[in-house]
């Protein structure tokens, strides 16, 4: 599994399920930096050949909820991706984000517990949940494999906000792949979000994200 040092920092950790169906592959994390304005668990299935599974249940639930309260549910797309967003508060001092996540049923996946926003901040949670059967071990220690993830994780990786503005518009415009983070910058004292493609510079004012617009890169 890929677990975003950063979680641990926030008490965030992963219950294994015995005999579990559903094996959490990948946990990564955007701080208020790198999240967007978003605050949402962010949700990807892939089946047992690592391709999107649509149709799949995944849950967020929450320490506290009242009985007839129900737990959230939501249904992977064709893509094999879904979201939920948070609002409770997790405090850095106490460790204690009161959601928990996991697909199906808790009897049938892994569950990762203390999710929320650090002190209010708006911060994403990346799950990707796959088939325990396929998902592989970490390799042993001493071969090159190892070594390449040991000496990839002394960087820090660019995150990806595939459900964000920004992104699904260069999609739209056919303008490449992200070479930066989400950046903001103002202008007229209006707080702007911006992000460099290959084929040119996307931008948005902030909260107005049906408008976005671009420019070439100079």
């Amino acid at each position: 599994m890929q677990f975003d040092p950063r979680l641990n920092d926030l008490g965030i950790n992963v219950a294994p399920t015995p005999n579990a169906k559903w094996a959490l592959a990948i946990a990564q994390y955007q701080n208020d930096q790198e999240s967007g304005g978003n605050h949402h668990v962010y949700f990807t299935v892939l089946n047992a050949n690592g391709k999107p599974a649509a149709g799949i249940t995944c849950v967020v639930d929450w320490v506290g909820r009242e009985p007839g309260d129900p737990p959230t549910k939501v249904i992977t797309d064709a893509n094999g991706q879904c979201n939920v967003p948070l609002f409770a508060n997790l405090d850095t001092t106490l460790k204690n984000g009161p959601y928990f996540a996991f697909v199906e049923d808790q009897t049938k996946s892994d569950v990762i517990r203390g999710l929320g926003l650090p002190e209010k901040h708006h911060v994403n949670f990346l799950l990707t949940f796959a088939p325990a059967s396929a998902t592989p071990s970490q390799p042993p220690a001493g071969n090159l494999e190892n070594a390449v993830i040991a000496a990839a994780q002394k960087f820090k990786w660019m995150p990806i906000n595939t459900e964000g503005a920004l992104y699904k518009f260069a999609l739209t415009k056919n303008l490449g792949y992200p070479q930066t983070d989400e950046f903001e910058f103002t202008f007229n004292n209006e707080p702007y979000i911006g992000q460099v493609y290959n084929l040119g510079i996307v931008f948005v004012k902030k909260g107005d994200w049906g408008n976005c617009k671009w420019v070439k890169k100079p």
